[in-house]
């Protein structure tokens, strides 16, 4: 039997029932640049209240850990709110930000680059999202993995990245400046 991945176990039940994410973090900066090892796989949704009174649906208790359903409304309109999912058996997990109403993931979920895999298709962010994700991770919390993504993403992809909307979007969020140190380094 083939070991349960990532994409398989939790992106496959919501791209399959239709509901908007996009594949963020580590899992997609290596769609743009170097595979690493990793244990979850981050993902950007725009889910509604109806998506989240279903969300046990798609994950059965008695494989994965779901949050209380009143605990995913209110991350869901938190600001910065998140929550995981953990598969039981393997340990391997998912997390779900909510970003519906943030206007670069709006363009985001418009310019998004679809892949087809062994186990079918996986919709990942554009470059220049994930670019600015994986810098506001590393303003938060530091880690060389964030800056090896982010220039093996920028050596591996350059065709990828539209450097104006990345600059722009990482000045908005005051990023622009964490972003020119790493390559510093």
């Amino acid at each position: 039997m083939a070991s349960p991945d990532l994409l398989h176990l939790f992106v496959r039940p919501i791209h399959d029932a239709g509901w908007p994410y996009l594949v963020v973090g580590s899992v997609g900066s290596t769609f743009y640049g170097e595979p690493r090892l990793t244990m979850d796989v981050d993902l950007a949704v725009a889910f509604s209240g109806a998506h989240l009174e279903k969300l046990g649906q798609l994950f059965p208790e008695a494989e994965f850990y779901v949050p209380p359903k009143e605990t995913l409304r209110e991350e869901a309109e938190r600001p910065g709110g998140h929550w995981n999912i953990i598969h039981a058996m393997t340990g391997l997990k998912a997390d779900f930000y909510p970003s519906g109403n943030d206007a670069f993931f709006r363009w985001a979920w418009d310019h998004r680059q679809a892949a087809r895999l062994e186990h079918g298709e996986v919709l990942y962010a554009p470059a220049e999202y994930i670019l600015a994700w994986k810098v506001k991770w590393f303003t938060q919390g530091g880690g060389e993995k964030h800056v090896r993504d982010i220039r093996r993403m920028m050596e591996l992809s350059p065709q990828a990245v539209d450097r104006e909307v990345l600059q722009r979007e990482l000045g908005r969020q005051g990023l622009w400046t964490a972003f020119e140190e790493m390559f510093k380094k």
